[in-house]
């Protein structure tokens, strides 16, 4: 599977906002990719040409600090112009190799199933999916988009609705998502269909859904091409760190990615980045479409914690110093225990030359006279 990025995505960047530059960075670090492309040109495939210029002046005007697109949410800085741009053309990229046969991933920032023909919402500037999911469509390719971002991709649903008619029903939109979290929910029209999940719901219920729902409207929709946005706020470490900021409630793991890879099989397929908040869960999901394994990463905590267990064991094993006699080198051992032969030698001698007084004479003994 051909993996396109670029670090251009690196440079749309709001400091403390969840939808921030290190969502991406450690997947770059980790995978080779291909270079995105500059997609400009396809914009208005989609987009209409005022939003495009108002994007486009909104982020030269942050040339000194990002700030927010109207009075929404989603935020701009002075190159994501340029990087939104480059997220559509590394997304249409991903689509033209589905048509070779050859899966491809792009990893993209800022993301886009929020964005709609004329407006912004939800983090997102351009919609990557649509853009390409238009351009294949206008090659007489019919489409399904499976979206399996957390959050509704009311954006997608919307260019789908608008375009489709254009398009000769060239399009289909199916979402799995969590039900009560941003945008709300919305009433299946034409070729759109939305399934919504209860937060806590168990990875194999979700395979379970994917399972019953998908078969049969690939059967009854016919797609020559299948578009995935591959959103990881469904993932557990998205759970664990974004579920009050922003209602993640699913535990899925890289095991849902291969079973989707496996209902899909067969069909030709790309896949866009949407949401996935913490850097493991795209790590995670972006290696369960490349069909790789990834060391797992060791967190700063449980470094520094191993490092202070290793310190109090050492600790304990050695007594304090103030308690030991301190070794004395091999040096100054032999100086001492010269010192002492000499000392032992200098006393010998003395004791030798010393005069030994005579032993007095014993008396001897009186004879017993005879009587």
């Amino acid at each position: 599977m051909k993996l396109i990025s670029h670090t251009i995505f690196l440079k749309h960047d709001m400091h403390g906002h969840p939808e921030r530059a290190d969502r991406i960075r450690q997947a770059l670090k980790v995978f080779p990719y291909e270079n995105a492309k500059d997609g400009e040109a396809y914009l208005t495939k989609v987009h209409t040409q005022r939003y495009i210029q108002k994007v486009k002046e909104a982020s030269a005007l942050a040339a000194s600090h990002a700030r927010y697109l109207d009075a929404g949410e989603t935020y701009v800085c002075k190159d994501t112009y340029k990087a939104a741009c480059y997220a559509v053309g590394a997304a249409v990229q991903a689509a033209e190799y589905a048509l070779k046969k050859q899966p491809a991933f792009a990893l993209v920032r800022p993301p886009g199933h929020h964005a709609h023909p004329d407006w912004t919402n939800g983090f997102c500037i351009f919609n990557n999916m649509a853009v390409a999911a238009v351009h294949l469509a206008e090659k007489k390719e019919k489409v399904l988009i499976i979206d399996i971002d957390l959050h509704r991709g009311d954006g997608t649903a919307d260019c789908v609705s608008l375009y489709n008619s254009r398009l000769g029903d060239r399009l289909f939109y199916f979402s799995i998502n969590q039900y009560g979290v941003f945008p709300g929910m919305a009433i299946d029209e034409g070729n759109i269909k939305n399934i919504y999940v209860e937060a806590g719901l168990k990875e194999d219920q979700y395979i379970s859904i994917l399972k019953k729902e998908l078969p049969p409207l690939i059967h009854r929709f016919k797609p020559t091409v299948i578009g995935i946005s591959a959103g990881f706020d469904s993932f557990a470490k998205d759970k664990e760190t974004h579920a009050s900021e922003l209602g993640c409630g699913l535990s899925l793991t890289k095991r849902a990615i291969a079973e989707l890879k496996g209902i899909i099989k067969g069909l030709p397929y790309f896949a866009v980045l949407e949401g996935g908040y913490n850097h493991e869960s795209v790590v995670e999901g972006v290696a369960a479409f490349l069909g790789v394994a990834v060391k797992e990463e060791k967190k700063p905590e449980q470094a520094v914690k191993k490092k202070q267990l290793k310190s109090a064991v050492k600790k304990k094993a050695t007594p304090e110093k103030k308690h030991i006699a301190k070794k004395p080198s091999a040096k100054k051992k032999q100086k001492r225990v010269a010192a002492t032969r000499a000392k032992r030698a200098k006393s010998g001698s003395k004791k030798a030359t010393k005069a030994k007084k005579p032993a007095k004479p014993k008396k001897a003994a009186k004879k017993s006279k005879k009587r």
